[in-house]
Protein backbone atom coordinates (compact mmCIF):
# COMPACT_ATOMS: atom_id res chain seq x y z
CA UNK A 1 0.00 0.00 0.00
CA UNK A 2 1.39 3.40 -0.99
CA UNK A 3 2.10 5.87 1.78
CA UNK A 4 -0.37 8.72 2.10
CA UNK A 5 1.29 12.00 1.11
CA UNK A 6 1.17 15.39 2.77
CA UNK A 7 -1.27 16.80 0.19
CA UNK A 8 -3.74 13.95 0.69
CA UNK A 9 -3.61 14.26 4.48
CA UNK A 10 -4.01 18.02 4.21
CA UNK A 11 -7.03 17.73 1.90
CA UNK A 12 -8.90 15.45 4.28
CA UNK A 13 -8.12 17.65 7.26
CA UNK A 14 -8.88 20.88 5.40
CA UNK A 15 -12.39 19.61 4.66
CA UNK A 16 -12.80 18.82 8.35
CA UNK A 17 -11.58 22.32 9.25
CA UNK A 18 -14.33 23.84 7.12
CA UNK A 19 -16.90 22.47 9.56
CA UNK A 20 -15.24 24.36 12.42
CA UNK A 21 -14.61 27.44 10.28
CA UNK A 22 -17.51 27.76 7.80
CA UNK A 23 -16.08 30.94 6.23
CA UNK A 24 -13.28 28.80 4.79
CA UNK A 25 -13.53 26.47 1.79
CA UNK A 26 -11.29 23.98 0.04
CA UNK A 27 -10.00 24.65 -3.47
CA UNK A 28 -8.73 21.38 -4.91
CA UNK A 29 -8.74 22.42 -8.57
CA UNK A 30 -5.01 23.06 -8.75
CA UNK A 31 -1.96 20.89 -8.34
CA UNK A 32 -2.22 21.16 -4.55
CA UNK A 33 -5.25 21.62 -2.29
CA UNK A 34 -5.67 25.06 -0.71
CA UNK A 35 -7.87 26.12 2.18
CA UNK A 36 -9.00 29.68 1.59
CA UNK A 37 -11.55 32.28 2.66
CA UNK A 38 -12.17 34.81 5.41
CA UNK A 39 -10.89 34.32 8.95
CA UNK A 40 -12.56 36.64 11.50
CA UNK A 41 -10.67 37.90 14.54
CA UNK A 42 -13.10 37.78 17.47
CA UNK A 43 -12.22 38.67 21.06
CA UNK A 44 -13.46 36.94 24.21
CA UNK A 45 -16.50 39.25 24.33
CA UNK A 46 -17.62 38.17 20.87
CA UNK A 47 -16.59 41.44 19.23
CA UNK A 48 -15.21 41.08 15.72
CA UNK A 49 -12.13 43.25 15.30
CA UNK A 50 -11.21 42.38 11.74
CA UNK A 51 -11.43 39.83 8.93
CA UNK A 52 -8.52 38.59 6.89
CA UNK A 53 -8.57 36.82 3.58
CA UNK A 54 -6.23 33.87 3.96
CA UNK A 55 -4.87 30.84 2.21
CA UNK A 56 -3.43 27.77 3.91
CA UNK A 57 -1.27 25.47 1.77
CA UNK A 58 0.16 22.06 2.66
CA UNK A 59 3.86 22.01 3.43
CA UNK A 60 5.95 19.09 2.14
CA UNK A 61 6.41 17.77 5.69
CA UNK A 62 2.79 18.19 6.89
CA UNK A 63 1.60 17.08 9.46
CA UNK A 64 5.11 16.82 10.96
CA UNK A 65 5.46 20.54 10.22
CA UNK A 66 2.99 23.39 10.05
CA UNK A 67 1.10 24.08 6.84
CA UNK A 68 1.92 27.37 5.12
CA UNK A 69 -0.22 30.43 5.90
CA UNK A 70 -0.73 33.46 3.64
CA UNK A 71 -2.65 36.66 4.31
CA UNK A 72 -4.03 37.67 0.90
CA UNK A 73 -6.11 40.76 1.71
CA UNK A 74 -3.03 43.01 1.88
CA UNK A 75 -3.80 44.34 5.37
CA UNK A 76 -0.49 43.24 6.90
CA UNK A 77 2.75 44.78 5.55
CA UNK A 78 4.86 42.22 3.72
CA UNK A 79 8.00 42.81 5.77
CA UNK A 80 9.88 40.89 8.44
CA UNK A 81 9.02 43.38 11.18
CA UNK A 82 5.39 42.27 10.77
CA UNK A 83 6.32 38.58 10.82
CA UNK A 84 5.90 38.02 7.11
CA UNK A 85 8.61 36.45 4.97
CA UNK A 86 9.48 39.06 2.40
CA UNK A 87 10.66 36.57 -0.22
CA UNK A 88 7.57 34.32 -0.20
CA UNK A 89 4.87 36.39 1.47
CA UNK A 90 4.13 33.54 3.90
CA UNK A 91 3.24 34.37 7.49
CA UNK A 92 5.90 33.66 10.11
CA UNK A 93 3.70 32.33 12.90
CA UNK A 94 6.44 30.87 15.10
CA UNK A 95 10.09 29.91 15.22
CA UNK A 96 11.17 26.55 13.82
CA UNK A 97 12.17 24.92 17.15
CA UNK A 98 8.70 25.62 18.56
CA UNK A 99 7.13 24.27 15.38
CA UNK A 100 9.13 21.05 15.59
CA UNK A 101 8.24 20.53 19.24
CA UNK A 102 4.53 21.17 18.60
CA UNK A 103 4.38 18.87 15.59
CA UNK A 104 6.26 15.99 17.23
CA UNK A 105 3.07 13.93 17.20
CA UNK A 106 1.51 15.70 14.25
CA UNK A 107 -0.89 18.62 13.95
CA UNK A 108 -4.26 18.91 12.25
CA UNK A 109 -5.35 21.81 10.08
CA UNK A 110 -8.04 22.71 12.62
CA UNK A 111 -5.50 22.71 15.45
CA UNK A 112 -3.16 24.87 13.39
CA UNK A 113 -5.87 27.45 12.80
CA UNK A 114 -6.91 27.47 16.45
CA UNK A 115 -3.44 27.45 17.99
CA UNK A 116 -1.38 29.45 15.48
CA UNK A 117 -3.36 31.27 12.78
CA UNK A 118 -5.99 32.90 15.01
CA UNK A 119 -3.50 34.10 17.68
CA UNK A 120 -1.22 35.34 14.89
CA UNK A 121 -3.97 37.45 13.32
CA UNK A 122 -5.24 38.66 16.69
CA UNK A 123 -1.75 39.87 17.51
CA UNK A 124 -1.39 41.51 14.11
CA UNK A 125 -4.77 43.21 14.49
CA UNK A 126 -3.90 44.52 17.94
CA UNK A 127 -0.68 45.96 16.58
CA UNK A 128 -2.53 47.62 13.68
CA UNK A 129 -5.13 49.13 16.04
CA UNK A 130 -3.14 49.79 19.21
CA UNK A 131 0.43 49.91 17.86
CA UNK A 132 1.90 46.92 19.66
CA UNK A 133 1.59 43.15 20.03
CA UNK A 134 -0.57 42.16 22.99
CA UNK A 135 0.44 38.54 23.52
CA UNK A 136 4.20 38.88 23.36
CA UNK A 137 6.22 37.36 20.56
CA UNK A 138 9.50 35.94 19.50
CA UNK A 139 11.29 38.22 17.08
CA UNK A 140 11.23 37.52 13.37
CA UNK A 141 13.74 35.14 11.83
CA UNK A 142 17.01 34.49 13.60
CA UNK A 143 16.27 36.98 16.38
CA UNK A 144 13.34 34.78 17.36
CA UNK A 145 15.52 31.66 17.22
CA UNK A 146 17.99 33.33 19.59
CA UNK A 147 15.16 34.34 21.95
CA UNK A 148 13.82 30.76 21.99
CA UNK A 149 17.16 29.22 23.02
CA UNK A 150 17.82 32.07 25.47
CA UNK A 151 14.56 31.24 27.23
CA UNK A 152 15.32 27.52 27.05
CA UNK A 153 18.81 27.69 28.55
CA UNK A 154 18.18 30.63 30.88
CA UNK A 155 18.28 34.36 30.30
CA UNK A 156 21.31 34.73 32.57
CA UNK A 157 23.44 32.91 29.99
CA UNK A 158 25.35 35.17 27.60
CA UNK A 159 25.00 34.35 23.92
CA UNK A 160 28.48 32.81 23.62
CA UNK A 161 27.82 30.57 26.61
CA UNK A 162 24.37 29.71 25.26
CA UNK A 163 25.83 28.66 21.89
CA UNK A 164 28.44 26.54 23.70
CA UNK A 165 25.68 24.76 25.63
CA UNK A 166 23.72 24.20 22.42
CA UNK A 167 26.76 22.51 20.89
CA UNK A 168 27.29 20.48 24.06
CA UNK A 169 23.80 18.97 24.01
CA UNK A 170 24.30 17.86 20.40
CA UNK A 171 27.33 15.81 21.49
CA UNK A 172 26.06 14.30 24.73
CA UNK A 173 24.16 11.13 25.41
CA UNK A 174 21.24 11.40 27.83
CA UNK A 175 22.76 12.48 31.17
CA UNK A 176 21.93 10.64 34.39
CA UNK A 177 19.11 12.36 36.26
CA UNK A 178 21.05 12.33 39.51
CA UNK A 179 24.34 13.31 37.91
CA UNK A 180 25.90 16.77 37.77
CA UNK A 181 24.58 19.01 35.01
CA UNK A 182 26.70 19.31 31.88
CA UNK A 183 26.61 23.11 32.13
CA UNK A 184 29.18 23.14 34.94
CA UNK A 185 26.91 24.76 37.53
CA UNK A 186 27.50 21.95 40.02
CA UNK A 187 23.75 21.39 40.35
CA UNK A 188 21.97 18.10 39.74
CA UNK A 189 21.08 17.65 36.08
CA UNK A 190 17.42 17.06 36.86
CA UNK A 191 17.21 20.42 38.65
CA UNK A 192 19.25 22.38 36.10
CA UNK A 193 19.20 21.89 32.31
CA UNK A 194 17.19 18.69 32.02
CA UNK A 195 14.26 20.39 30.25
CA UNK A 196 16.62 22.19 27.88
CA UNK A 197 18.41 18.94 27.00
CA UNK A 198 15.17 17.05 26.41
CA UNK A 199 13.73 19.86 24.30
CA UNK A 200 16.86 19.96 22.14
CA UNK A 201 16.74 16.18 21.76
CA UNK A 202 13.14 16.48 20.52
CA UNK A 203 14.03 19.31 18.14
CA UNK A 204 16.88 17.21 16.74
CA UNK A 205 20.64 17.42 17.04
CA UNK A 206 21.10 18.53 13.43
CA UNK A 207 18.63 21.40 13.80
CA UNK A 208 20.17 22.59 17.09
CA UNK A 209 23.69 22.39 15.66
CA UNK A 210 22.64 24.33 12.56
CA UNK A 211 20.95 26.97 14.74
CA UNK A 212 24.15 27.29 16.80
CA UNK A 213 26.16 27.83 13.61
CA UNK A 214 23.73 30.46 12.32
CA UNK A 215 23.66 32.30 15.64
CA UNK A 216 27.44 32.33 15.86
CA UNK A 217 27.68 33.89 12.39
CA UNK A 218 25.35 36.76 13.28
CA UNK A 219 26.51 37.60 16.80
CA UNK A 220 27.31 41.24 15.84
CA UNK A 221 23.76 41.85 14.61
CA UNK A 222 22.28 40.13 17.66
CA UNK A 223 24.32 42.43 19.89
CA UNK A 224 22.46 45.34 18.34
CA UNK A 225 19.18 43.77 19.47
CA UNK A 226 20.05 43.86 23.16
CA UNK A 227 22.76 44.53 25.69
CA UNK A 228 24.69 42.03 27.78
CA UNK A 229 24.34 39.13 25.33
CA UNK A 230 27.95 38.06 25.58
Amino acid sequence: MAAVGADEIFLVQAKEACRAFPTLAVDDTGSKPILKGDLPVIDSNGHEWERYEIEIHPSPEFPARYPILYETSGKIPRIGDWHVYEDTGACCVNVLPVEILRCGRGITVTEYIQEEAIPYFFNQTHRRVEGYYVNGEYGHGLIGVYEFYRDLFGKSQGILRMIALMREVTRLEQPQRTGTCFCGSGQKYRHCHRMAFEACAAIGREVVAADADRLERVIPSLLVAGSGLL
